[in-house]
């Protein structure tokens, strides 16, 4: 069995567990450490959930990880776009409401206008897939700028009432600790690991960092060949 049906059979699990209220539910994904394809695993559970799931609303992957951009560039791609077709957008991404990104401190582009955090990212809506995914929009920024990741309760709540469901990237936790923004909004933490480091302390650490922060770690996927989803036991 390869990648992708063990990841559909791990999609198959997570999609059982539905929100009370109808809404769409938050899945993040993020990894111990880098390298070990999380991007890849979080935009393939997105595809195989536009391709089940029923309904009006599409599926979401936000992109946590905007120094990279990689899933906006995997979707632009001419082998995503051969087999999906081109991105349309761009669009708002904030949803009238404060979101997870704020850009200080405020300037104005080359028009006298003033740069608000809605320049900063935008949408994009691959329609054969079902899927609308994020972008960080850095050719916005000028020189003096920052951007911080910050906690946006609202702006989560806004984006479950829009999409089936939401796949967040998140970069890996020696990276940066951006999981905490996010986490306490998500209805599913996943990590990602490789199989080798199954039983490492940076596993251990960041299964405790999602239960620290009252967030539900559904399980861990090893993203080899063949990939395992599993729960964590005694051996972790």
């Amino acid at each position: 069995m390869d990648n992708a049906q063990n990841l559909q059979s791990v999609w198959e699990d997570l999609s059982k567990d539905k929100r009370a209220d109808g809404r769409g539910s938050i899945y993040a994904f993020t990894a111990p450490t880098s390298g070990v394809g999380t991007s890849y695993v979080a935009r393939t559970m997105a595809l195989l959930a536009g391709a089940h799931m029923h309904g009006d609303k599409p599926v979401l992957v936000v992109d946590m990880d905007i120094q990279k951009n990689t899933q906006s560039d995997w979707f632009s791609s001419p082998q995503a776009q051969a087999q999906y077709g081109s991105p349309v957008g761009p669009y708002d991404a904030c949803f009238g409401t404060v979101p997870f990104w704020r850009v200080t401190p405020s300037m104005v582009d080359n028009h006298g206008q003033n740069l608000t955090d809605s320049h900063f990212m935008s949408l994009h809506v691959v329609d054969a897939a079902r899927i609308t995914f994020t972008r960080f929009e850095w050719q916005q920024f000028r020189q003096g700028q920052n951007v911080h990741i910050q906690n946006a309760r609202a702006y989560w709540h806004k984006l479950r009432e829009c999409f089936s469901a939401i796949f967040v990237d998140i970069p890996a936790l020696d990276r940066a600790d951006i999981l905490s923004s996010i986490c306490p909004e998500a209805d599913s933490t996943v990590l990602v690991c490789a199989e080798q480091d199954a039983k490492s302390t940076a596993l251990g650490d960041a299964y405790r960092k999602v239960t620290s922060m009252n967030g539900h770690c559904s399980g861990v996927i090893f993203n080899e060949i063949p990939a395992q989803f599993s729960g964590y036991g005694s051996g972790v």
